[in-house]
């Protein structure tokens, strides 16, 4: 009887918690208790009465994120942008946890020809770096499609492009870092990203190019000036045209004031070759006696007012020799440093034949591109200087020219170095 009896009290006990927590929700008290989610009732056999039944609480599933929309990129009209902070980030990809490709000085300019988003999609700058597998080019052609182009020298670089089947490369070179991979010029379709916060639009893209070609022959300048003082400094002491030299660096520092970091190389490259002059002077002193030295210097002054106070057309055809100096020098220097007369040689072979009457041109500008215009019916056919013909005295008179093509610094017309008349 008692069996009986605590078998059936063990019974109601299960079926009244079984009611409890199916039904029974609890309830909140105050702020503090949080709310709870319907418990699943779990009853275990009457015969096994020593378990306590529990309730399992059915876990809430968190609801499901939602992907940001993707931005297309979107082309533009190509513009000139100018950078407006310092150390801007240009970005392999328009997202701010992208590799940074450099960062870009104040004032620097890149060309934008996309938009994504938040960034502007612009052009690699000039001399970035790209590398293709040797394995796929053969004689500088691509062997196969969508071959690969990467940032660096590797498998696990960033891809920044592809080639195809085809597509020619110019002039690659075995990369000294990896000799199994080609070293390019980044493909014109190559882009980064720079945040648009930090682009200032200045123009069109020919604003970029008329700078590109500006600091191009700044560097020149620069290149050339180096290679001229270096060659001085060879010569004996009293043979040094230091004059020649500092017009050279001097040309960069007044006339190329847009470039302040090509100013201050050639602000170094001068105070270097002037303290290697100094102590070749001091050298030159220690080896001479100083009477000869001083009759020497009062000589050469008295020279120079002679020559000040004779002064002759020849004198504007004097202040074009740095200019050319620097152009053959840079020529020189990719062509195995042959004379100069070689120099002006193919030069002859790629001038051209241009007409009219020589005009005087002194208007006070700077970085003007020739002392003379010659025109054609009153039309301007170009800016013309020379070295070797003095064409102040072919000033009103209509001349058949023999000219090699010069940098015009932007000006209105073509620039011309005169080579011979007929």
């Amino acid at each position: 009887m008692s069996k009986l009896f605590k078998t059936l009290c063990t019974s109601l006990c299960v079926y009244s918690a079984s009611a409890l927590f199916a039904d029974a929700p609890l309830e909140p008290i105050g702020d503090a208790m949080p709310e709870f989610p319907t418990a699943e009732v779990v009853q275990m056999p009457i015969e096994d009465s020593s378990v306590i039944t529990k309730p399992i609480i059915a876990e809430s599933k968190p609801a499901p994120k939602k992907t940001p929309e993707k931005v297309p990129e979107v082309s533009v009209n190509p513009f000139t942008g100018k950078i407006k902070g310092r150390k801007v980030r240009m970005r392999l990809r328009p997202d701010l946890d992208s590799r940074i490709i450099k960062e870009l000085s104040k004032n620097e300019l890149v060309t934008v020809i996309g938009e994504k988003g938040d960034f502007w999609a612009v052009q690699a700058p000039a001399g970035t770096k790209a590398y293709i597998f040797r394995s796929f080019v053969l004689d500088n052609v691509v062997e196969s499609n969508r071959v690969n182009i990467r940032l660096e020298p590797s498998l696990d670089a960033p891809v920044i492009g592809h080639m195809n089947a085809g597509d020619k490369i110019e002039s690659p070179a075995i990369s000294p870092i990896n000799p199994k991979w080609f070293e390019i010029t980044s493909p014109p379709q190559t882009r980064f990203y720079v945040a648009k916060e930090y682009v200032e639009y200045i123009g069109g893209p020919e604003v970029k190019a008329q700078m590109d070609r500006r600091a191009s022959t700044a560097e020149q300048l620069i290149d050339a000036s180096v290679l001229l003082s270096k060659a001085e400094m060879r010569r004996p002491f009293e043979e040094i045209d230091f004059d020649r030299v500092v017009r050279g660096f001097n040309t960069v520092i007044i006339d190329y004031t847009d470039f302040p970091e090509l100013v201050e190389q050639a602000k170094e490259s001068l105070a270097t070759f002037q303290e290697a002059y100094l102590q070749k002077r001091i050298i030159h002193l220690e080896s001479h006696p100083l009477e000869q030295y001083a009759s020497a210097s009062l000589k050469s002054s008295e020279k120079s007012e002679e020559s000040e106070k004779s002064s002759s057309p020849t004198d504007k055809m004097r202040l074009w020799e740095p200019i050319e100096e620097a152009l053959y020098l840079s020529w020189a220097n990719i062509n195995d440093n042959k004379a100069q007369r070689d120099y002006y040689e193919e030069q002859k072979l790629a001038a051209v034949e241009i007409s009219g009457i020589v005009e005087p041109y002194t208007t006070p500008v700077k970085n003007k591109p020739g002392d003379f215009i010659l025109r054609e019916k009153d039309i301007p056919v170009g800016y013309v200087y020379s070295t070797q013909v003095n064409l102040q005295n072919l000033v009103g008179k209509n001349v058949r020219l023999i000219a090699a093509p010069r940098p015009n610094n932007n000006f209105a017309f073509p620039a011309y170095y005169v080579l011979a008349v007929e």
